[in-house]
């Protein structure tokens, strides 16, 4: 008995080609369809090395951000950006209020509005020793600067008043260890011991301190070697000099010269170097930190 054995049609391989009515042809049919969507899947760009994709339009950038805004900011923040969510109470120190416009870490003069990269800087690397995360490794740049301005939406300076002018950080000069020693005088002169006490922890008026909103602020304990407002010896020199404003902590006179400036910031960096291993290791800064603040700094515009 003999059998009949019938050849399946050859299914011809699909081609890339121009005509929109042909490409909707082609989607039309499975294998093309899956073809076809998985080379449209996109590739998130790079956040090192690489040059920034164009921009999205504005409408989708917005509406992009209000929703991200929602999803990672608003559970500390809260929706309005006033951070009087029930997370709050056990956050240390409690979220920012948005709305107030303290914005403690910036490079403008205290008093006056951060620039748009110095947002975007707090949101890329975070505040190390404190609840606020870095979305360095979580978004892509275009993501940030839409949560940038999510956050200016919600201080009511911003839309009639414009960013302070970025204070210079002058070169650190001579030898570190005899600036470190000249750093003690200046470290007593201008009063930082009566908050952050006679060796970098906690002095007498430590627990007398609140912040804008009223609520009770510990100052910075220096022998732990962890700085909010950044790892190096430039974010530490840029935050006194500027002051955190919405706490106790003030910006250095005008008159207090840029070599005394580093002086106090080469011993107060001194007071972290006595940190046993283990915690010099535990607060080490992350491998990208060091070359983002040299030549390559994402959060800054090319």
């Amino acid at each position: 008995m003999s059998t009949c054995s019938v050849r399946a049609p050859r299914r011809r391989p699909c081609r890339p080609v121009g005509s929109a009515l042909l490409v909707a042809v082609l989607l039309a049919l499975p294998g093309c369809a899956r073809e076809v969507r998985h080379q449209a899947r996109p590739t998130p760009p790079p956040l090192f090395g690489a040059e920034e994709p164009a921009p999205r339009p504005a409408v989708e950038a917005r509406g992009t951000g209000a929703r991200r805004y929602a999803a990672l900011c608003s559970p500390c923040h809260g929706d309005d950006g006033r951070g009087d969510v029930t997370l709050a109470g056990d956050l240390e120190p409690a979220p920012t209020d948005l709305t107030r416009c303290n914005f403690k870490f910036r490079t403008t003069r205290s008093g006056t509005l951060p620039t748009d990269e110095d947002l975007l800087r707090t949101i890329y690397v975070g505040l190390p020793g404190s609840a606020m995360p870095s979305f360095a490794g979580l978004l892509p740049l275009p993501a940030l600067r839409a949560l940038v301005q999510q956050v200016k939406q919600r201080c009511r300076r911003f839309p009639d008043e414009k960013a302070g002018k970025p204070l210079a950080v002058l070169d650190a000069p001579g030898a570190a260890d005899a600036s470190a020693k000249r750093g003690r005088g200046v470290y007593w002169r201008e009063g930082c011991h009566s908050c952050h006490g006679e060796r970098g922890g906690d002095g007498p008026a430590a627990r007398t301190l609140v912040d804008a909103q009223g609520r009770s602020i510990r100052p910075r304990d220096h022998t732990r070697g962890v700085f909010r407002g950044g790892f190096t010896a430039a974010d530490v020199y840029r935050g006194f000099s500027t002051g955190l404003d919405g706490t106790p902590m003030p910006a250095l006179p005008e008159g207090v010269c840029s070599r005394d400036r580093w002086d106090l910031t080469r011993y107060i960096l001194s007071l972290g170097d006595r940190r046993s291993g283990f915690w010099r290791a535990l607060t080490q800064p992350p491998s990208w930190y060091e070359p983002a603040l040299t030549r390559r700094r994402p959060w800054q515009k090319d």
